[in-house]
């Protein structure tokens, strides 16, 4: 089998060049005859992964955070071999994603994981923005895909000239500071044709997976491999109110919270009303969609996990 690692050298920092310090002598007797192949700058994940996927590479392995994972994903399945084998190693800022797997902390367990792993099948979710021109912008996500104060939030996290904190605490850091900023805008929510929400709105986050910000089980409902998309919504509130939601979101103690409510469905818009904006975020990487329209696409991703 041809085995392509696609690496984020700058992913998690200081953690993420160690844990790969780790990882890279294991890779011979794991995974052997793997090509490694690090990325200079943001957005090269995808066409990257497209390049290889053309030329005949049969795995394509992601070492990164969710960003990388996510650009990964987005590759294959613009490729013409969607069906190519996807794994990943986590060493981002957040690793959101890979809390859906419980997987191992430890470097050669985590590699004879996926080594080992059988091939399970997970959906994928697209998003469509028409421009006025008449094209459609086309991207994937995996994970998450969000907006509202979690697109101002990413942009801060991702922010590299003003980190103060790395993990999990630059997430809780950033989204007390954005919270503490932020303006409710606006927003209508559809699922499958049929409106749920309309009014202003804090967040309102479209899930395939269960966690995002860093640990936050923002949407405990969502299963990867259901056919569906979990749609959570945070309406406008008070900013001492909101952080005292951001701080039960770690615990999922949120759900039954009277200022949330949880949607399901195949086809998910998220969209500003007249005269407001949305910050839009897409696996923990902000996006200059101005709205998400959202489909899923049933066990359209082969992860070896």
């Amino acid at each position: 089998m041809n085995i392509a690692i696609i690496r984020n050298p700058v992913s998690g920092g200081r953690s993420g060049a160690r844990l790969w310090h780790a990882i890279d002598p294991l890779l011979a007797t794991h995974l052997p005859g793997a090509v490694v192949r690090e990325t200079s700058m943001g957005g090269e994940a995808g066409p990257l992964a497209v390049e290889l996927v053309e030329k005949g590479f049969d795995w394509i392995i992601a070492v990164g955070g969710d960003g990388t994972i996510g650009e990964v994903v987005d590759g294959i399945m613009r490729s013409s071999r969607p069906g190519t084998l996807f794994s990943f190693l986590p060493t981002g800022t957040g690793c959101d994603f890979a809390r859906n797997f419980a997987l191992p902390p430890e470097p050669d367990a985590l590699v004879r994981r996926i080594a080992g792993a059988a091939v399970r099948r997970i959906d994928v979710a697209r998003i469509r923005a028409p421009l006025a021109d008449g094209r459609t912008l086309e991207r994937h996500f995996v994970n998450i895909a969000s907006a509202g104060v979690s697109g101002e939030i990413v942009r801060a996290v991702n922010n590299r000239e003003r980190r103060l904190a790395n993990g999990s605490a630059r997430f809780l850091l950033a989204s007390i500071a954005g919270i503490l900023r932020y303006r409710p805008q606006g927003a209508r929510v559809v699922v499958d044709g049929q409106e749920v929400f309309v009014g202003p709105v804090t967040v309102a986050a479209i899930a395939n997976g269960a966690w995002f910000g860093g640990g936050m089980h923002v949407v405990p409902f969502a299963d990867l491999a259901d056919g569906m998309l979990d749609v959570g919504v945070l309406r406008g509130a008070g900013r001492i109110g909101v952080l005292g939601i951001l701080a039960r979101l770690y615990s999922a103690s949120h759900v039954g919270h009277p200022l949330i409510s949880f949607h399901k469905g195949r086809s998910i818009e998220i969209e500003p009303l007249p005269g407001e904006a949305l910050s839009v975020e897409a696996d923990g990487e902000a996006i200059a969609y101005r709205r998400l329209s959202v489909e899923v696409l049933p066990a359209a991703l082969s992860l070896k996990i």
